[in-house]
């Protein structure tokens, strides 16, 4: 896959936070717009982040799951308030399980993200347009 394919991969994912006792419903966030996160009214910025098959790599699922649940754990040790979520392709051939996490800045979102491989991840503040970060070059 080239760069730019990669980029457009990425921008046309949906990032979906799944429905729990706080969120009513799915919440499908986009890249590139302002997005509406029902039933969160507290937050200033946030990020959307896996620990999924970091590129190129692609794990199986139980090696996924482990990451995914030490991703999870070092939120919680860092404070953060995460809502279980999942990236799923805009073709539906591909999703991985994901955390969207409040009050978490632009910084530390993109060491974790780094730290685990990925190459990019999704981040916002309240009222503006979600945004594609690079964690590493591609």
């Amino acid at each position: 896959m080239t760069n730019s394919e990669l980029d457009l991969a990425f921008k046309s994912t949906d990032y979906i936070i799944l429905k729990n006792e706080i969120i009513q419903s799915d919440v499908i966030l986009k890249i590139g717009i302002v997005n509406d996160i029902n039933g969160i009214t507290t937050i200033g910025e946030w990020a959307f982040i896996t620990a999924w098959n970091p590129l190129p790599e692609i794990l199986s699922e139980s090696e996924n799951i482990k990451r995914n649940n030490e991703l999870f754990n070092e939120l919680l040790s860092l404070g953060h308030v995460c809502h279980l979520g999942k990236g799923v392709s805009s073709n539906g051939k591909w999703q991985e399980e994901s955390f969207f996490i409040e009050n978490i800045n632009r910084h530390t979102a993109f060491s974790l993200a780094n730290k685990y491989g990925q190459l990019a991840f999704v981040y916002g503040t309240l009222n503006t347009k979600a945004e594609l970060v690079y964690s590493s070059t591609i």
